[in-house]
C-alpha cells in the first residue's frame, strides 16, 4: 500500500469517525429534547391531577360541612322547640300566678 493510499484511508476513516461523532451528538440532543418534552408533559399531567384532586377534596369537604350544618340546624331547631315549649309552660304558670295575685289582692279589698 502506497503512502497516498494510507493517507487516503486515514482521511476516509477520519471522515467516518467525524460522521459517527456528529450522529452521536445529534442522537444525544434528540434524547435530551425528548426527555425535556416528556418531563414537561409529566409535570403538566401531575399539575392537572393535583388540581383535580384538590378540587375533589374541596368538594368533599364542602359536602361534609353542609351535612354537619344541616345536622346542627336540626339539633338547634329541636332545642328551640323545647325552649319555646318550656317558655310557654312558664308563661302559663306566670299568668296563673299573676291572676291569682290579682284575684287575691282584689278580693281582699
Amino acid at each position: 500500500m502506497s503512502s497516498m493510499e494510507v493517507i487516503s484511508q486515514i482521511k476516509k476513516t477520519e471522515k467516518e469517525a467525524e460522521e459517527i461523532r456528529r450522529q452521536a451528538i445529534q442522537e444525544a440532543q434528540s434524547i435530551i429534547n425528548s426527555a425535556e418534552v416528556e418531563a414537561e408533559e409529566l409535570a403538566d399531567r401531575m399539575l392537572k391531577e393535583t388540581i383535580e384532586r384538590g378540587n375533589s377534596l374541596m368538594a368533599e369537604t364542602e359536602a361534609e360541612a353542609r351535612r354537619e350544618i344541616e345536622v346542627l340546624k336540626q339539633e338547634n331547631q329541636a332545642r328551640i322547640s323545647e325552649l319555646k315549649a318550656l317558655a310557654q309552660s312558664n308563661l302559663d304558670e306566670a299568668v296563673s300566678f299573676v291572676l291569682g295575685r290579682i284575684v287575691k289582692d282584689h278580693g281582699s279589698n
